[in-house]
């Protein structure tokens, strides 16, 4: 599971959370896409919400937390375009997000 991103090489965890991030932001967009042609609520869209959050040490059973995840989940989907380049741009902007979402929260002690 490497992924490579110009210039640096990141370490395993990061590379491993931007990995489930950029799957996430895919899912998202290609199940939002369905739900504009009239599909929705399905069954087989996967929920890496979980996995994400505890692989940034957030607490996922905080509605301050998963809203704010939510939030940016959903920006950064819609503005990926079908190539790994903007993927890859849009997953590193949701991570550095989600990093001040922490911040911010373990200031207030949620």
């Amino acid at each position: 599971m490497k992924v490579k991103y110009s210039l640096i090489e990141l370490p395993t965890d990061i590379q491993f959370i931007l990995y489930l991030i950029s799957e996430e932001l895919k899912s998202r967009r290609f199940f939002s896409t369905l739900q504009e042609l009239g599909l929705d609520n399905s069954y087989f869209q996967p929920h890496l919400d979980s996995l994400i959050l505890r692989s940034l040490d957030m607490d996922e059973d905080s509605d301050e937390t998963f809203d704010a995840y939510y939030k940016i989940i959903e920006r950064r989907s819609r503005k990926i375009k079908a190539d790994s380049t903007s993927v890859t741009r849009q997953a590193l902007k949701a991570y550095h997000e989600l990093l001040e979402v922490r911040k911010k929260l373990s200031i207030k002690g949620v």
